[in-house]
C-alpha cells in the first residue's frame, strides 16, 4: 500500500516499517494497519478539524479546562492558535484516557504515542489473529449477552472511579478478543469526558 501522507513523517523518523492496508475511516479519523520492527499494529489518523463530519464537538469538549490562560482564551476566541490548541487538547484527552483506563486495569488498546495527529498503539485481534470484530458485528446467545454485559458495567464503574465518562460508548465502539466471547477492549473515542 502506498503511505499515505500523514503517516510518512512517522516512516521517515523509523516509527513505522510499514502500511499493511487501511483499516476504516470514519468522521473523526482514519484507522490503518502497520508494522513497526516484528510488530503489527495500527495508526489512528486524526481527520483535520475541517474535514470531520463530527457537528457535535463541542458538547463532548464542555467542562475541559486549560491551565494556560493564554491558550484558554486563544480557544474560547477560535484564534488560529486556538484552534490548533483545541485540536492537541482533543486529541491528547484521548491518549490520556487510554493511559488511565490501562492503569484502572480496563481493557482498552495499549497505546504507544501519539505524533502529530496519529495515534499509535495495540492492534487488537481475535483468537485467530485477525483483527477483532466490533460487538455490533458479532452474535451473541443469551449467556454470552448477559457476560458482556456484566463485564462491561464493571468497566464503566471503573472509568467512573477514574473520573472518565465515555462520551459514545456503544456497540459499535467495543472490540470483541476472542471467540468465546470471554473478552473484549473498549476502543476510546476523543470524545470521553472528564
Amino acid at each position: 500500500m502506498k503511505t499515505p501522507i500523514r503517516l510518512q513523517p512517522l516512516v521517515d523518523d523509523g516509527l513505522i516499517d510499514e502500511v499493511i492496508s487501511q483499516l476504516m475511516s470514519g468522521k473523526e479519523a482514519t484507522v490503518y494497519m502497520i508494522r513497526c520492527g516484528d510488530a503489527i499494529r495500527c495508526a489512528k489518523v486524526y481527520k483535520e478539524a475541517t474535514k470531520r463530519s463530527f457537528k457535535k464537538a463541542a458538547q463532548y469538549q464542555e467542562g475541559r479546562k486549560t491551565k494556560n490562560s493564554r491558550r484558554g482564551r486563544a480557544m474560547e476566541k477560535g484564534s488560529k492558535y486556538g484552534r490548533e490548541e483545541q485540536e492537541k487538547a482533543w486529541q491528547n484527552a484521548e491518549v490520556d484516557a487510554l493511559y488511565q483506563c490501562a492503569a484502572a486495569k480496563i481493557r482498552v488498546p495499549v497505546p504507544y504515542g501519539c505524533f502529530d495527529g496519529v495515534l499509535l498503539m495495540e492492534l487488537i485481534t481475535d483468537a485467530n489473529g485477525d483483527v477483532a470484530p466490533r460487538l455490533n458485528d458479532v452474535n451473541l446467545t443469551h449467556a454470552q449477552a448477559m457476560s458482556q454485559h456484566h463485564t462491561m458495567m464493571g468497566y464503566i464503574v471503573r472509568m467512573l472511579c477514574t473520573g472518565i465518562v465515555h462520551g459514545d460508548l456503544s456497540e459499535f465502539n467495543v472490540l470483541v478478543d476472542s471467540h468465546d466471547f470471554s473478552d473484549h477492549r473498549l476502543t476510546t473515542s476523543r470524545r470521553c469526558i472528564r
